[in-house]
């Protein structure tokens, strides 16, 4: 038999030490009790608990003081803070020492419930799978797909070699990252490696930026300065989004490009210039050249040699590689463990499509990193397209079960009510949500016999007819207790409807509560309050 959860209660009101000793022995859990902070801090060393609840007004020691230290003592220390005093300081302070959650007085107690079984559930999950927090910590391109692996070859092969080398590919694919990898593997390696965007510098600054300039070449110009070229010598300059320069400009690159020599703006000495020049473009420059945009002689004379860089819905199989590592940078730049992603989450994010490519995937792994509280990163924890657009992007497979294997639910016994679908489902005809696998078919039909008692009626696709809707309300006003209508109504709806949606998806929460556009920490509280 598995060993209870172990939860501090720190709270100097006896009323609240008492009744959360009470539920909790009752629920399952072992329970310590602590009325000062002080205390509490000796009961944390010798207890030992998995979860720690925490009030922040107390004597001697309030209880911001006491989070500090059990998460200096603990860095993966679960702990819910509590107050009557719920304003924005004492809350952001809580969030920023590592609070879990925050609980405001008076509180319901089952709420309170879900969201200890919750934290434990992500604290069991995050034990139960080590290995995913073992990550590289080294720079660069990373990924072991077939695409990628030819693009290791390529630049193997041109980096000992001197010449120029455009590397093509979408916004957000990692086209410097080749650059700094054909860089630092050639003879270069020890000069100055300099980058420019082409896009981000204005056509009258481009010349300057590129070559320099004298004193008093401008307005402003108090001081000679060297550009990029001079910069960058002996080593390598990496012109990104060279599609976007001006015609005037890619003339003078041209020039420079075969005589090695630059002239600073506003002088007249010729300077040269030892500089391997990478380029980098997402537009198709063969199409800008038919267009007049890019000179067809600059085109030929930067690519020398051509590495297309593939868009990252092209290698899903490096996602969860990539997923890791920006995971293991995240932690380093912060000093903290490592999160770990759920296998449902990792499906998800191997599902989606990426249009931003590997720079989106940082953005939304940095994203879920710095908001979630839980040592494992959940489904529902990541980005709302990243949870509607999923299902959608592709048929690979994907498991969905509970984290560490167990469902989030209090221990009184609630059993999770999902199943494993062998691939991911499609999306809904209009409105994004997730559909069992065979796909708007095996949907009701569009009107469809809603029973109320002994009565039929029919209910049109756009919602339920007034008639229906009116009897509903009429008969639930005649035999509703005073103060009790609203609150009985809304429950009967809503679990009819929690009730059917599961149905419709065999049980499977994260289909059932995307379906219904809520969390899935949601509906786990609504199966618990219903008992379905």
């Amino acid at each position: 038999m598995a060993q209870a959860a172990k939860i501090l209660v720190v709270d100097d009101e006896p009323s609240v030490r008492w009744a959360f000793e009470k539920t909790l022995k009752k629920a399952g859990y072992e329970v310590a009790l602590a009325e000062t902070g002080t205390k509490g801090l000796a009961l944390f060393e010798s207890f030992q608990p998995d979860l720690t609840l925490l009030d922040i007004r107390m004597p001697e020691m309030d209880g911001l003081q006491v989070l500090e230290r059990v998460r200096g003592m603990r860095s993966d220390a679960q702990v819910i803070v509590m107050t009557a005093y719920s304003d924005m300081d004492t809350t952001v302070a809580a969030m920023k020492l590592g609070a879990y959650d925050f609980l405001t007085k008076p509180f319901n107690i089952d709420e309170c419930l879900l969201l200890i079984a919750r934290g434990l559930a992500a604290r069991r999950a995050a034990a139960d799978l080590p290995a995913q927090t073992a990550v590289s910590t080294t720079g660069g391109l990373k990924g072991n797909s077939p695409p990628m692996q030819e693009v290791y070859k390529l630049i193997g092969r041109v980096s000992a070699e001197d010449v120029t080398v455009l590397v093509t590919g979408e916004s957000g694919s990692g086209k410097e990252l080749v650059a700094q990898a054909i860089h630092y593997n050639s003879n270069r390696s020890a000069k100055p490696f300099w980058a420019i965007n082409c896009t981000a510098i204005t056509e009258s600054l481009m010349e300057s930026e590129l070559f320099g300039y004298e004193k008093g070449a401008f307005t402003g110009a108090v001081a000679a300065k060297p550009g990029v070229f001079e910069l960058a010598q002996g080593g390598t300059l990496f012109l990104d989004e060279i599609g976007d320069m001006s015609l005037e400009m890619q003339a003078q690159l041209l020039r420079v490009l075969e005589e090695r020599q630059i002239v600073r703006v506003g002088g007249n000495k010729r300077i040269k210039v030892d500089v391997r020049i990478i380029a980098a473009t997402n537009k198709d420059l063969r199409k800008a050249i038919q267009e007049g945009r890019v000179r067809e002689d600059l085109y030929h004379r930067i690519k020398v040699i051509e590495i297309r860089l593939p868009p990252l819905r092209q290698r899903r199989e490096d996602i969860p590689l990539l997923a890791r590592y920006f995971i293991g940078q995240y932690a380093n730049q912060k000093k903290t463990v490592p999160k770990v992603l759920s296998e449902e989450a990792m499906a998800c994010l191997v599902a989606y499509n990426w249009p931003g490519n590997v720079r989106e995937l940082k953005n939304v792994i940095d994203q879920v990193c710095t908001l979630t509280r839980d040592q494992i990163i959940l489904v529902d924890h990541l980005p709302p397209e990243i949870r509607r657009g999923a299902p959608a992007s592709t048929g690979l497979p994907a498991r969905s079960p509970e984290p560490g294997g167990e469902p989030l639910a209090r221990p009184t016994g609630l059993a999770a009510a999902g199943s494993s679908p062998d691939v991911l489902p499609k999306p809904g005809p209009a409105t994004g949500a997730v559909l069992p696998p065979g796909g708007p078919a095996e949907l009701p039909p569009a009107t469809t016999p809603v029973v109320i008692g002994a009565a039929e009626t029919v209910a049109p696709a756009g919602g339920l007819p007034e008639d229906l809707v009116g009897a509903l309300v009429a008969r639930e006003i005649k035999a509703g207790r005073a103060g009790e209508v609203y609150e009985h109504l809304m429950d009967q709806v809503e679990k009819e409807l929690l009730r059917q949606a599961l149905a419709l998806f065999k049980g499977n929460q994260v289909q059932t509560a995307n379906f219904l556009g809520i969390t899935r920490n949601t509906l786990r509280a609504k199966i618990e309050k219903y008992e379905l």
